[in-house]
């Protein structure tokens, strides 16, 4: 099964608590949880060997069979992914097999969460080839979840025609509504810190306000990161005022002190995701399009990847292109419609001290667009596609109009 979702949708969450259910239960095998920042665990070197080593312990008549086929070729960590499986797992569960001695009863489940954070695409990809050789043509009874983001070329992976007969998909989307577990997860978490901080005394009553505990949850867009990393910031300094980095992260006051960042997490999440885009000038075009162009975009329909195109003189197809590295942050839909997952990650566009290089300057992208609304001015009635431009040049004067020039007088 693949789990997949958003960016700090909750999908690492969901793993560990099934890792801890299965094993409750009797179900769990291994699991392997891929973290970018950990280099121990950001790569595939160690992947196969920390599955055998869980399988090992947890079925104690496999060990001697695992130990003798790594002692019958030393270099056995050095060869592919699905020769380390085949050897080290698959046939010396086998052997346990034939002989009676294990899965007369029920399945066992491997968990591998985070593969969009193992480094290397191709690796990414190669994991679960290797798995679905590995496993398919096995009497095995095993059950895989892989959790990941969306990401395109894990898409394609999982796409191909070898692996469709193997595979089911659960989506994290907005049909399971996350707004009130989100809302839950808030409310318990500050209920928490009122009790257990050690400045707890000084919290005034009642604090939140069910006003805050809703602009919060409002604020996650549906992303438990949001709300994890909010609590985090709050109550994970004993020697700063709850209350007070609440109002923080309200914008109601700044930090203390300059390395004081409320959302260290979400800066490493969206710098992650920004780092991996190969064409990053037209990216920030787009992003520069939604997020600081456009503030009347529902109104006249122009978060929709045609429309991008036409306004950037792009041949069809190229904003799409671009945004399927942007996945887990933003969606398109069957119909181009373009949606920003994280309300969240304007702000951390717009703000230089978190973004960085990544930063979008809000005159320079302004100017850009006015040269470019001139550029549509000076087009023919119908562009190259034979549609009509002028409701498209309207719109983009009034909006550069109402951006640029009346603050401006």
């Amino acid at each position: 099964m693949w789990l997949y979702g958003a960016a700090g949708a909750g999908k690492s969450a969901i793993a560990h608590t099934l890792a801890e259910i299965c094993e409750t239960y009797g179900w769990f095998m291994a699991s392997f949880f891929f973290w970018k920042t950990a280099s121990e665990r950001n790569n595939v070197n160690r992947f196969v060997a920390t599955i055998a080593h869980q399988v090992a312990l947890g079925i104690p008549a496999s060990r001697e069979l695992i130990a003798a086929a790594v002692d019958y070729n030393p270099f056995i960590f050095e060869k592919s992914v699905h020769v380390q499986l085949s050897k080290l797992i698959i046939e010396p569960l086998e052997q346990l097999l034939s002989a009676g001695i294990i899965f007369d009863i029920c399945p066992f489940v491997i968990i591998v969460d985070g593969l969009d954070e193992c480094h290397g695409r191709h690796f990414q990809s190669g994991i679960v080839k290797s798995l679905v050789t590995a496993f398919r043509h096995s009497s095995l009874r095993i059950r895989i979840l892989i959790a990941s983001r969306p990401e395109v070329h894990i898409q394609s992976t999982f796409n191909s025609t070898p692996i469709q007969p193997h595979l089911s998909r659960l989506a994290l989307s907005d049909e399971y509504s996350p707004e009130q577990d989100i809302y839950r997860f808030l409310e318990d978490s500050f209920n928490k810190i009122g009790l257990e901080h050690p400045l707890a005394s000084y919290i005034p009553s009642p604090w939140p306000s069910t006003d805050v505990l809703r602009e919060l949850t409002r604020k996650s867009s549906g992303q438990f990161i949001f709300a994890s990393t909010t609590v985090k910031y709050i109550g994970g300094d004993p020697h700063q005022l709850p209350h007070r980095r609440l109002d923080v992260i309200r914008s109601l006051r700044s930090p203390k002190r300059e390395k004081d960042m409320p959302y260290a997490e979400l800066n490493s999440l969206y710098y992650h995701v920004l780092s991996n885009v190969d064409d990053i000038d037209a990216v920030k075009q787009i992003l520069g399009i939604l997020i600081i162009v456009n503030p009347m975009a529902d109104e006249y329909g122009m978060y929709a990847t045609d429309k991008v195109d036409n306004h950037f003189l792009w041949e069809r197809g190229e904003t799409r292109a671009c945004l399927t590295q942007l996945a887990s942050l933003i969606e398109c839909n069957a119909g181009g419609d373009i949606s920003i997952m994280h309300a969240s990650l304007s702000d951390f566009l717009l703000d230089p001290s978190r973004s960085q290089r990544f930063y979008l300057c809000r005159e320079s992208i302004l100017g850009d667009n006015a040269v470019l609304g001139l550029r549509h001015l000076r087009q023919k009635k119908h562009d190259k596609y034979g549609e009509s431009t002028l409701s498209s040049r309207n719109l983009i004067l009034r909006v550069l109009i109402c951006n640029m020039f009346y603050p401006r007088f």
